[in-house]
């Protein structure tokens, strides 16, 4: 539904912002999206992506390769030429991959050039409605000794993976996680009952609540949400110290030329900026940052330390 309601949107183009720019691509970008179709992840790139090919002058091919929590993905475009041709639109895992598997696959800092931070969106803790009805009752059930419960995410390594193993150690909660390659197929097991609870973006998660599919537990934030008005915070709920949270940026391997990195973003960034797509993605639960480099840089830089203390202290192994 959303895909359809998404792709359907207006192209607006300002064209200024790129008349003295020295650097057009040669050929159609590909524009690398570590997710299967049909998550918020997704729709994001698709949406970006039509917007910045008219003001690059080429068309950009939306590629999808998920696998290993984005690892297959990012490997794969280091290795590419930092000419612009080719971007990948990473998230959280970007920056947690590089602690959880060894050998290092990637240093996230020194082997790319961070282009443009687009979106983030909050956590909400929901489960199937056959485990419970409010928190209480499902932290009840996940601390009972016996087979516990289990916890699905989008894959090892995940933002979901990470928030869901930081409440399962501050809990103390009885429960096992099991992986998935991206969101369309850990939210049709949850549904029906082939796995138990998950941390969600909001953004995936909200139809399913609002149809009753799903029960909204507490939310990942500093406040309730506008679009979950009932929902209680998990600080309210008494996990204050737990951090998740969702954020889409784009990379291109490093090296690249000035010029070619300032088009790259300003294409991404104008693209984001159309008042139709923000009102969408807000619409859907998504928050626009819309940031440059340092925006992105910053957010790779604290998520690298942050989530490399939950694999430590968790103990985390691939999977």
């Amino acid at each position: 539904m959303f895909r359809r309601s998404l792709l359907a949107l207006p192209t607006i183009l300002a064209v200024p912002a790129f008349a003295q720019s020295s650097w057009r691509p040669n050929a159609p970008l590909r524009y690398v999206v570590p997710f299967p179709p049909g998550s918020g992840f997704d729709l994001v790139g698709r949406m970006v992506a039509e917007g910045a090919g008219p003001l690059l002058g080429q068309n950009i091919v939306v590629e999808n390769r998920p696998g290993a929590g984005t690892l297959v993905a990012v490997q794969a475009v280091k290795t590419m030429p930092p000419d612009g041709q080719v971007i990948i639109m990473v998230a959280n895992s970007f920056t947690v991959n590089p602690t959880l598997h060894q050998p290092k696959p990637y240093d996230a800092q020194a082997d790319f050039d961070p282009l443009a931070l687009l979106v983030e969106t909050s956590h909400v803790l929901v489960c199937n409605p056959a485990v419970a009805s409010n928190f209480q009752d499902f932290l009840a059930k996940a601390k009972a000794p016996g087979n516990g419960l289990s916890f699905g995410s989008n894959g090892q390594g995940t933002s979901q993976h990470m928030g869901l193993e930081q409440l399962k150690m501050l809990a103390g909660l009885n429960a096992v996680h099991v992986p998935y390659r991206g969101v369309p197929p850990m939210l049709t097991d949850l549904l029906a009952g082939r796995v138990d609870y998950t941390l969600g973006n909001l953004s995936d998660v909200l139809p399913a609540v609002r149809d009753g599919k799903l029960v909204a537990l507490g939310i990942v934030a500093s406040s309730r949400h506008r679009l979950l008005p009932d929902v209680p915070t998990m600080a309210e709920l008494g996990y204050p110290q737990l951090v998740s949270d969702t954020w889409y940026g784009v990379v291109m391997p490093t090296g690249g030329r000035p010029e070619v990195k300032t088009t790259l973003t300003a294409a991404l960034l104008d693209s984001l900026n159309r008042p139709a797509v923000k009102t969408r993605m807000t619409e859907i639960g998504l928050e626009v940052i819309a940031g440059g480099p340092d925006a992105l840089a910053a957010r790779i830089q604290r998520d690298t330390a942050t989530y490399a203390e939950v694999v430590r202290v968790a103990n985390l192994k691939p999977e």
